[in-house]
């Protein structure tokens, strides 16, 4: 049995679209950030390192949405979400990494800017030099992705719906996606489309433009 751990609009999202792609049994548990759940000691004996995304497969756990979304992708290869040339695999782990260690870290110099500097007067410089970065970031995204109906080419995959989340946080972010990234927005509007992102967004309580 699969259980995916999720906190509403956070990066599970992207883990929470997979498995619902796939088709296959799992379960979803609500874990509010929000809320402190992901400091309770149940959640934290389960996975120390206190964060969403966590998959629990027959009682083996996976943390990180890299790893998910590899393990996901290639592990249930036939559904077609993961790449079949090695290459392309090593592709989807690059822009997959860069997601994870670049964009989203500066996401949360914005969000979070305590997680670096307690001063305040630092934590205003973070917040305002990780503005400015992920702007250049969401750039590439978008020059990135012209031409391209998906993040890999002209088939769907596991690095779209990663590419959504941080399209919908970039709206949260009150960032003027639709003007400043038009190629990326057609992106998003494409994986918004399906009826599987519909029905998570929906499970989740979340919107695309907010």
């Amino acid at each position: 049995m699969i259980k995916l751990y999720y906190s509403p609009g956070a990066c599970s999202l992207a883990s929470h679209i997979v498995l619902e792609e796939l088709g296959i049994a799992y379960e979803s548990v609500l874990i509010s950030l929000a809320d402190g759940d992901h400091k309770r000691p149940e959640f934290l004996r389960m996975n120390p390192k206190g964060r969403v995304p966590a998959l629990n497969v027959d009682g083996k756990i996976l943390t990180e949405s890299v790893a998910i979304l590899t393990y996901l992708g290639g592990g249930y290869a036939e559904r077609g979400l993961w790449p079949k040339e090695t290459w392309k695999q090593a592709e989807a782990l690059s822009l997959m990494s860069w997601l994870s260690s670049t964009v989203h870290t500066t996401v949360a110099g914005i969000w979070r800017p305590e997680r670096y500097a307690t001063d305040a007067a630092a934590k205003d410089h973070i917040k305002a030099t990780s503005k400015e970065n992920l702007l250049k970031y969401f750039d590439d995204i978008d020059k990135m992705l012209l031409g391209r109906s998906f993040a890999m080419g002209g088939q769907y995959g596991v690095c779209d719906p990663y590419l959504l989340v941080f399209y919908r946080w970039g709206n949260r972010l009150g960032i003027d996606m639709k003007t400043l990234y038009p190629v990326w927005t057609k992106h998003a509007l494409r994986v918004f489309s399906r009826p599987t992102v519909r029905r998570v967004f929906e499970a989740e309580g979340i919107e695309l433009d907010k």
